[in-house]
């Protein structure tokens, strides 16, 4: 089929129409160039921005982890610290126990010159004589061993503790050294050119490093803090509860062992303790009236032979001066002895009754030797006169004590001092040393050649010669060691928590571009806060024992929750979303944003507002 041509008029219009379309094309090329290019420069800005967000949490993440790994590394030091300790206590317990052994000697010729051969006319010495001369040769043995034993392993340990805390004392301080650097390679490795921490940055930087614990005796509490054995405190400014010693001194005495902490055993002959608890009673009835008479009796009666002893770690405060971790020395003490505890209790009384009145009248007491504490009541007419009421007793007769102790800086615990009158005074509690204080009669040592009774205290030097001494006179007592203290920072300034802002000027993201930029009419104004891009970027350091079924080996014997420590290594670094306090302060420092307009706006709205609500 033939097409025919337009006609020529009609092919003359459309000749006319050609090149209207590139007038069009050329009004839009420079908006659409413009168009273009700000989308290239949003896009460089919001990839200059995730960058430079992306350093800002690496950098605090990795603050933080080396911050965690320095509180880890202080709770395996720790750890060899307590375990050290309680092996020193051990070793001391060890010579104290050789003191001990050797002591049975001196009390059984004591109780053949006082008791046996009087009664058997000297016979008794052909017996006693040799059993205690061989047995004061293989006591003599014993104590030299160990006490050479504890001597030297009380220095060893006593100094690789000193290491220890040495340790971690110089490892807390350049971990945060080491920190700051971390902080600036990760920010110079994945920020954008020309990155740098802000005006808001380093003011946080400084209050982070300063209450971490680096940077002693700045403003602001410290969260880890570094205890050196050579700080003194006065006497009379020394509080316990306050003191990070007395916290370590606490954790190592409960961590002490069954032969540490309370060695010892009971013997009982067959039959024993003996109970009687009788209550007879008769009655008469008169018609109306009716009359009881009855007794109570109840008696308590044991026997046994019983060997107690414990090493105790204390702090023997000076009566002035100073007070330094050297104050604390490790001493033990032990003691057998042939116990006796009496309890009697009785009451007479008659009952009346008659009309459905009845009264009651008696006549009792009673009497408790136990415990080495003795206790006397009469109880007549319903009154009650309290006689003696837990005086210390001695219902313990002695056939051995000793003890030992290490110290450089404190006078001898034990030596100096008798061990009853220690434990009257309340300088040692009954409770103490697995309980032998409760022994009282055992501290009365006997005399060196010829035994003085029992009862009567010998020198301290004689004291200290038979029952004990101070077998190692280099224990400086606790070593230095780094520990938390549970203060938290204050809007996020301050560890534990690490606040950091980065910017990155205008004029390094200019330098960045390959371009040229348009100028005139066409420039394009970014119009960034105070010329630069800003960001800030949070992280926490947070102590985490693991709690769930796959760590079960983690988990605490005792079910308990556990608080942050540098005795556990369970410290972790983890990233947090900052709060509008941290922005608002950061916007005012970092970009300088004027507040001051924007605070008059709220007024001028909310004011009005507050103005209408007493006409409401």
């Amino acid at each position: 089929m033939k097409i025919k041509a337009l006609p020529k008029n009609i092919q003359r219009f459309f000749k006319l129409q050609r090149g209207q379309a590139a007038v069009f094309v050329l009004l839009f090329i420079p908006i659409l160039a413009v168009s273009g290019f700000a989308l290239f420069k949003s896009g460089k800005l919001t990839s200059n921005k995730m960058q430079l967000q992306n350093a800002a949490d690496a950098a605090v993440y990795s603050m933080s982890t080396v911050e965690a790994r320095d509180l880890n590394f202080a709770s395996y030091m720790n750890r060899a610290i307590v375990a050290n300790e309680v092996a020193i206590g051990q070793l001391v317990g060890l010579a104290s126990w050789a003191y001990h052994f050797k002591s049975f000697a001196d009390y059984l010729d004591s109780y053949n010159q006082l008791i046996l051969s009087p009664l058997t006319l000297g016979a008794s010495n052909a017996v006693i004589t040799p059993i205690t001369s061989a047995w004061r040769g293989a006591g003599t043995t014993a104590v030299s061993v160990m006490k050479t034993i504890a001597n030297v392993g009380t220095t060893v340990i006593h100094n690789i503790n000193k290491i220890y805390g040495y340790a971690q004392y110089g490892y807390h301080t350049v971990s945060i050294i080491f920190a700051v650097g971390v902080l600036d390679e990760v920010i110079n490795d994945n920020g954008p050119p020309g990155t740098k921490i802000s005006d808001f940055g380093i003011v946080s930087l400084i209050a982070h490093i300063s209450t971490y614990g680096v940077l002693p005796n700045l403003p602001g509490d410290q969260f880890a803090t570094a205890y050196r054995s050579n700080s003194k405190t006065s006497v009379d400014e020394y509080d316990a509860a306050d003191d990070g010693y007395a916290r370590l001194a606490a954790l190592i005495r409960d961590s002490r062992d069954p032969f540490t902490m309370a060695r010892g055993w009971e013997l009982r002959p067959p039959g024993f303790p003996i109970e009687i608890d009788i209550h007879p009673s008769f009655g008469i009835d008169i018609g109306i009236a009716s009359v009881k008479f009855g007794f109570d009796l109840y008696v308590y009666l044991d026997f046994y032979l019983k060997r107690a002893g414990a090493s105790e770690l204390r702090l023997v405060l000076p009566s002035s001066g100073n007070v330094t971790a050297g104050n604390y020395n490790w001493s033990s003490a032990d003691t057998t002895g042939l116990t006796i505890d009496f309890i009697l209790d009785f009451e007479a009384y008659a009952r009346a009754c008659a009309l459905g009145i009845c009264g009651k009248v008696g006549v009792g007491g009673g009497v408790s030797i136990k415990d080495a504490e003795a206790s006397l009541e009469l109880r007549i007419l319903g009154k009650t006169i309290t006689i003696l009421d837990g005086i210390p007793f001695p219902n313990t007769a002695p056939f051995a004590s000793g003890f030992a102790e290490v110290g450089k800086n404190t006078p001898n615990n034990l030596a100096t001092k008798n061990m009853l009158l220690a434990s009257l005074s309340g300088v040692i509690e009954n409770d103490h040393y697995g309980e032998s204080p409760k022994n009282i009669l055992a501290w009365n040592s006997p005399g060196p050649s010829v035994p003085v009774p029992i009862g009567i205290a010998a020198s301290a030097q004689t004291y200290e010669r038979l029952l004990g001494s101070r077998i190692n006179k280099t224990y400086a007592g606790l070593p230095y060691y780094v520990d938390t203290t549970g203060n938290e920072s204050f809007l996020g300034v301050g560890a534990p928590n690490l606040l950091i802002g980065l910017v990155q000027d205008e004029s390094d993201f200019d330098s960045t571009t390959t371009y040229n930029e348009p100028t005139g009419r066409f420039r394009l104004n970014e119009a960034l806060a105070d010329n630069e891009l800003a960001v800030l970027a949070k992280s926490e350091l947070y102590f985490s024992r693991p709690t769930d079924n796959l760590a079960s080996h983690f988990h605490r014997g005792d079910g308990q929750a556990e608080y942050g420590s540098a005795f556990n290594p369970y410290w972790q670094a983890r990233l947090l979303e900052t709060t509008y306090a941290e922005q608002i302060l950061a916007l005012l420092m970092q970009q300088k944003e004027d507040f001051i307009q924007t605070g008059q706006s709220f007024n001028l709205i909310f004011g009005d507002l507050l103005n209408l609500i007493p006409s409401l």
